[in-house]
């Protein structure tokens, strides 16, 4: 409940958890039980991250399918430079086959920056934490791959390293939920 309250103070959020909770109830089951409200709530946070992620463009999606790949090859961290090699790697290889099925192109660099800037935005992908000894340690938020932290005086933003917030099993949930993914684009993510 106290993270609800740090979300949102809505009283209308508040009476949507407890009516979502409330339908669970039944004729053996009459009582409100807190497993009904939490997963109540799980759920509402589920569908708030998964609406976020509806809203992403197909550069961006691409740009998180590139990061699933390099997790899956065994990176657990990686900088924009890794993440856009991989992306348009994957283009390099099946520009021929996607134009085929549909207008495909490769972004240019700057492009593919911003919008990995936005991925970071929407805390998809988030800075990593930086252990320094020299300077009694830290760890950043979400801004500093955007602008002025000790981390961006070290390195330029494209090679900063991040983290995907999000597990392989939810991109490909993610992918399949649109409708507006090129097929092959589809095939790449379920890989």
């Amino acid at each position: 409940m106290a993270h609800i309250f740090d979300f949102g103070k809505d009283a209308r959020q508040l009476l949507n958890l407890f009516v979502a909770a409330a339908s669970q109830l039944s004729a053996q089951n009459q009582l409100l039980q807190l497993a009904c409200v939490e997963s109540s709530i799980a759920q509402d946070v589920a569908s708030a991250k998964m609406q976020v992620l509806s809203s992403v463009s197909l550069l961006e999606l691409c740009l998180i399918i590139s990061m699933k790949s390099l997790v899956q090859g065994g990176s657990s961290k990686y900088n924009f430079e890794m993440v856009y090699n991989e992306y348009k790697t994957f283009m390099s290889r099946h520009l021929l086959v996607a134009s085929a099925g549909g207008a495909m192109k490769v972004y240019k660099k700057p492009v593919a920056l911003k919008a990995f800037e936005t991925l970071v935005e929407l805390e998809i992908v988030r800075p990593v934490a930086v252990s320094m000894a020299a300077d009694g340690g830290g760890s950043y938020g979400r801004n500093d791959l955007l602008a002025g932290s000790a981390q961006s005086a070290r390195a330029p933003k494209e090679y900063r390293m991040v983290q995907l917030m999000l597990e392989p099993g939810q991109v490909v949930e993610l992918v399949l939920d649109r409708v507006d993914v090129p097929a092959v684009i589809r095939r790449w993510a379920q890989q």
